[in-house]
């Protein structure tokens, strides 16, 4: 087994291990669901690999904008903040996972 599908196996393996995020508010709704709707595209694009077929490279991208609009966040209480921040470390997971993909598959990397 390579380095770079250790690394993947780890990664991955990091990121199942993580509880998804509870909502603190509905101020994170939108949030919480675009952080899922990127954690699902990820874990498909992961069984195509898995599966030996082809990882669509349109779809492994590193989601800035996610994590853009997570530090701009303003949170109003103390249970937001500490939403926002579980978000946030479950998002880098993802990333994680993302440039351990693309290193397994050599894309290029994006960022």
């Amino acid at each position: 087994m390579s380095v770079n599908r250790r690394k993947l196996n780890r990664a991955w393996e990091t990121l199942r291990a993580l509880p998804v995020p509870a909502i603190a508010s509905d101020r994170l709704v939108d949030l919480h669901d675009d952080l899922s709707y990127y954690d699902t595209i990820i874990a498909e694009e992961m069984r195509e690999y898995v599966r030996g077929r082809t990882v669509n490279p349109a779809r492994v991208q590193i989601d800035g904008e996610l994590e853009e609009t997570l530090r701009t966040f303003k949170p109003e209480n103390a249970a937001e903040v500490e939403c926002r921040r579980e978000l946030l470390r479950y998002k880098r997971r993802i990333d994680d996972v993302v440039r351990e993909l693309m290193r397994a598959t050599d894309m290029p990397h994006s960022r």
